[in-house]
């Protein structure tokens, strides 16, 4: 293979002949699609044919990208000790969900036949919309997670950690519980929040989960701060891909993907709007269940449980996007609140069986 790396940003389709990889995967002559946002890292032999039509590429040394950057966390993985679980944080921008596919397609190289990811990003994930954490078994090595479509859901409501980290601890949990007893190896994904509180919320993530193997990605005081925080399991450092920093354009135009992945696609038809009566859903809000609600004279949705009670406003609540479930699987899919009236609630959504709604801060219009 080349000393030099192809980073490719899309939308792009790249087009091979001869030897390639991407995150460990073969993709010798073969076409790779290179979702909008993403920067992927093509290593080719020196007689390969690279085609590479739109979006944006770049050459940079192996020394400061693609998958050499992380040997040594593979070699620890994989031939010195086999880990069960995997925990990755980091800074923005740090590769976390690069890393996540690269140890999913090592793993696999290595007889591993399910492996297990979490992905706990709520605002810039890959396995579920934003708003939640999402889980799927991958049986196939792959060059994004993108790629992969969750199997399992939590909803959280808020594409920011700060006051949602014990619900999204609580979610990550409940998905490992489903997933770890028949996977072979399980990866968690975090999110880029360590700034101010995010690094002692990282390990509390850590402390709450006790991983088999802690990898930090970034900067070196980073790995210092946590390592004297967290001393429960191993922890590796993980140098960051350099020149691979997202733009905010690009993040929102992730998030928006994300959102749009998961909905309806046909916004005009009506066949999709599905009418429940107050009576007959519960509501689920910052992992609070309600199961008592009616709206005030001034149009206001009123919540209660035997605890507390809150109100919500009637302009919050259109366009909210939200998860629908039931009390047999908490999440069913995914939706928009058109409206509220007197009595009664408007969704548009591919899901008509449900009793449980979950609300969020976020609204599709935004």
């Amino acid at each position: 293979m080349s000393h030099w790396v192809h980073l490719v940003k899309g939308p792009s389709m790249v087009s091979l002949e001869g030897i390639g990889h991407v995150f460990g995967k073969d993709v010798s002559n073969s076409n790779v699609y290179v979702h909008a946002g993403k920067i992927l890292p093509f290593e080719i032999s020196s007689n390969c044919n690279i085609k590479i039509e739109s979006g944006e590429s770049w050459l940079a040394h192996n020394s400061s990208a693609g998958t050499s950057i992380w040997s040594d966390i593979i070699q620890k993985i994989f031939y010195e000790k086999v880990q069960k679980t995997i925990l990755i944080v980091g800074s923005s921008d740090a590769g976390k969900s690069s890393l996540a596919v690269y140890i999913v397609n090592e793993a696999l190289k290595n007889g591993f036949t399910h492996c297990c990811v979490v992905d706990g990003d709520i605002g810039q994930g890959d396995l579920a919309p934003p708003n939640a954490v999402g889980g799927a078994v991958i049986t196939k090595q792959i060059t994004d997670l993108r790629d992969i479509d969750g199997e399992f859901f939590e909803f959280v409501g808020s594409t920011s950690p700060p006051g949602f980290e014990h619900i999204i601890i609580n979610a990550i949990k409940s998905i490992l519980k489903q997933f770890s007893p028949f996977c072979s190896i399980c990866i968690i994904n975090t999110d880029g929040y360590i700034l101010n509180n995010g690094i002692d919320y990282k390990v509390r993530v850590a402390q709450e989960l006790r991983p088999d193997l802690v990898v930090c990605l970034g900067e070196v005081s980073l790995f210092n701060t946590f390592r004297a925080k967290f001393g429960l399991s191993p922890i590796l450092f993980g140098k960051p891909p350099s020149n691979v920093i997202k733009s905010r354009i690009d993040r929102s135009q992730r998030r928006l993907n994300q959102f749009q992945r998961y909905m309806l696609e046909e916004k005009d038809s009506r066949s999709n709007i599905i009418s429940k009566s107050l009576n007959e859903v519960k509501f689920v809000f910052k992992g609070k269940l309600y199961p008592t609600a009616w709206t005030t004279r001034y149009g206001s949705l009123h919540l209660m449980n035997n605890r507390n009670s809150i109100q919500i406003m009637r302009r919050k609540l259109a366009n909210m996007f939200i998860a629908v479930g039931s009390d047999r699987r908490n999440i069913l899919g995914f939706g928009v609140i058109l409206n509220v009236s007197r009595s009664t609630v408007h969704i548009k959504s591919d899901v008509d069986n449900f009793n449980k709604i979950y609300l969020s801060n976020s609204r599709i219009n935004e």
